[in-house]
């Protein structure tokens, strides 16, 4: 997608029911290619950054007004499950309960799932060990039915207080098509030039 066709792209309409008319998808173009979403977020990193200083000065409750249809359109046109590039690019913090999780499913120790697949981050959180995710398989994750938390909560951009984590989407944005098409409409949609 070219500047000029960003630039003249019309805002994505607010839908209020899970019903979508195929039309407006082809209207708007969301961008899926996750080689053009690195591509197109490096080239805007300077302005994805004034675009956060922006938001910043704006009513949070209302920016999440905005966001929440915006995510509904774009998350109801973008399979999460096609892409896997969150598993690639980004290692889930871990809870107590989804290590206990884990370990009923893979049949083994809490200790070994501590051995094998968690390691400290540099808060001394918990994390998965390395990258990618050791259980993505294509782009189908193993252990889908009982994946940690932070990544059925992935990308977080459903949750309320969308400004207080603006430095975490702008990253996500240039892994995640979700995020990616999301910011790039709230910029429309905030007539943000």
């Amino acid at each position: 997608m070219t500047r000029r066709m960003m630039k003249t792209s019309t805002a994505l309409p607010i839908v209020k029911n899970k019903t979508l008319n195929k039309r407006l998808v082809k209207k708007h173009l969301l961008i899926k290619d996750i080689n053009d979403i690195k591509r197109i977020s490096a080239r805007n990193e300077s302005r994805n950054w004034d675009f956060r200083s922006f938001l910043k000065m704006q009513d949070g409750d209302r920016t999440d007004e905005i966001v929440k249809p915006i995510y509904e359109f774009v998350v109801a046109n973008i399979s999460c499950r096609e892409c896997g590039n969150c598993c690639r690019k980004a290692q889930p913090q871990l809870t107590d309960s989804d290590i206990r999780e884990l370990a009923l499913k893979l049949d083994v120790t809490i200790s070994e799932i501590h051995e094998k697949y968690v390691e400290p981050d540099e808060f001394n959180d918990l994390r998965l060990k390395g990258l990618p995710c050791v259980f993505l398989q294509g782009n189908e994750c193993e252990v889908y039915d009982c994946r940690p938390t932070d990544c059925k909560d992935y990308p977080h951009i459903h949750k309320q207080e969308f400004t207080t984590r603006l430095m975490g989407i702008i990253e996500n944005a240039s892994i995640c098509p979700i995020v990616f098409n999301v910011f790039e409409e709230l910029k429309i949609k905030m007539k943000y030039r």
